[in-house]
Formats: structure tokens, sequence, C-alpha cells
């Protein structure tokens, strides 16, 4: 059994995983209490312990980070939500309290990575692929060769900073925050009126895709711009990468039918024939669960 941990800005998630991807005993706790209690690191170090006191089935514990991580996978040294935890020996301190298990840390977006390679529905276990999580911000991780891509220094594949053609990065162009921003600018710009979506009170993804398929022209061309961003970045990443499996995750997946058509036709404007006469595109299959499973992959990876 592997207890999986999945850092967020907002909440910190355990749960036991076993060998074929099923949750069990999943619990949620809230970041800034453990800042603002006994410190993130003594909550951590108390959790587990409670953890294994009360699981001894355990064996390892994978957890999962939202910032850079040194290369040799033993602190984290860049994390903006949670500056306390930056160059925090955090493997060496949980190994020298509970010196029988194997710790593992990964950053989020390259656990995700793995969750779907070990648990994900899309397994003919494909062996190398790019995983987007489009959600808040754009992460993304990259198996090759059916192991995860680091990069030279640790810290690779940081798709979401990427600059797009239009002078932004990725993620300041399809986070969740910047296309509620851009939905509402061209809200602005209907003074007619004539778009559904005035009469909402509040955006989201969601909402703005719930109102494509009731045929709003100003929601379908917000999603048509996004896919074209997306897929104009995903050009650059295919030819620099060499790969041609792509699995889209996040929040905003799951208006996957309404931007991925002009992604495609991106990506097919500029791409020859060798990437995309058998290019695969699809949806992330893990969903909430891809944190915790893909922690619990790093345990998996070592085993």
């Amino acid at each position: 059994m592997i207890l999986g941990i999945d850092v967020g800005g907002t909440s910190v998630k355990f749960g036991l995983v076993t060998p074929e991807g099923e949750i069990q005993h999943a619990t949620r706790f809230m970041t800034a209490d453990w800042v603002n209690g006994i410190g993130f690191v003594e909550s951590m170090k108390k959790e587990i312990g409670e953890y294994l006191k009360k699981y001894p089935v355990v064996k390892g514990v994978g957890i999962g980070w939202p910032g850079l991580l040194s290369l040799d996978r033993t602190k984290v040294v860049l994390l903006p939500n949670i500056p306390s935890i930056v160059n925090v020996p955090i493997v060496e301190i949980l190994r020298s309290e509970f010196p029988q298990i194997h710790f593992k840390i990964e950053n989020d977006a390259k656990c995700a990575a793995l969750g779907e390679y070990y648990f994900g529905s899309n397994k003919q276990r494909m062996q190398t692929f790019l995983l987007l999580a489009l959600g808040t911000g754009v992460g993304s991780g990259v198996m090759m060769s059916g192991k995860l891509f680091l990069g030279g220094r640790g810290n690779g594949t940081e798709v979401g900073h990427m600059l797009t053609t239009r002078g932004k990065s990725l993620e300041n162009q399809v986070g969740i925050n910047h296309l509620i921003a851009y939905t509402k600018e061209q809200l602005a710009l209907d003074t007619a009126k004539k778009s559904s979506l005035h009469k909402e009170a509040e955006l989201s993804p969601k909402v703005i895709a719930d109102h494509v398929s009731k045929g709003d022209a100003l929601a379908i061309a917000v999603w048509n711009d996004i896919g074209t961003i997306i897929g104009e970045s995903l050009v650059n990443i295919v030819r620099v990468m060499d790969i041609n499996n792509i699995l889209l995750g996040g929040g905003i997946s799951g208006a996957f039918d309404y931007f991925v058509p002009n992604l495609k036709k991106a990506m097919l404007q500029h791409l020859p024939t060798y990437y995309t006469d058998d290019m695969y595109i699809g949806k992330a299959t893990l969903e909430n669960d891809a944190g915790l499973l893909g922690a619990a992959g790093l345990i998996m990876e070592a085993i």
C-alpha cells in the first residue's frame, strides 16, 4: 500500500493507494492551517505519523508539490504558495523521522503524468506522451519511453511558462482566471448584448462551455481562440520533444470537445505528416484524483 500526498496552495490531500490505483481512506487538510499552526513541516510529519500508525501496511510515501524541486529530489526550491518550505530538506527530515519508509517527492504536474501512466485508462500504456494540465495554472509532465522526463536541472517541461505568439505565457492566455477575464472583455465589446452569457452572475469554464452547447456565438468564439492558442503552443512542444501523444487534463479539459477542433486545426496547419499521421490527442482520465494517484505513482516507479 502507498500513501499519496497531493500538496496544494489551498489544501493538502492524503490517501492510501493500492497498486491497482484504488484510493482508500482519503483526508483533506487546509494548507493555511498547517502554515499558521505548528508549521507546515511539523504538520506533515504529524499527519504522516498518524497514517503510518493506523495503516502499518504502508511501505512508501509519494508527495506532489506545486513548485520546482532540486535535481536530487530532496527539497523544493521554488514554491510561491508556501514559501516556508523552500530549501527545507524535506525528504531528509521525513526519512530521519520514519527510516523504515521510502519517500519520494515530485512536481505535481509531473506526478499527474505518472498517475496517467500507471493508473489511467488511456493505457494501451503509452510509453511516451505529454500531459497538459489546464487549470488555474498550466502544468505539464512528459513520460519518455516509460520514464518521467525531468530536464537538465530537474524542472523541464514547464510548458505553461512558454511564450505564445501573442507575447504572453501560455498560462497567462488560457489559465482559468485569464479565460474568464478574456470572456468578460469580449462581453464588454458585445454592446448589443447578443450573448446569453450576459445573464450569468458568475463565469466559469463550465458555464462558458454550457453556452456553447446553446449555440452562443461569443462562447463559441472564446473556445475557438483558446484552442488555437493551445494548438500553436503544442506545435512547439511536438517539434522540440518529438512527442505526438497528448493528454489534456485540468478544469478546462471539461470543454475538450469545444476547443480541441481548433487546437487540432492549428497543429495540422503547422506540422508535417511525420507528426500528424498517428497523432493522438485525448482527455486525461484521472480528473480530481490525478494528484493523489500521481504521488502514488512515484512509489510505483521505485518498486
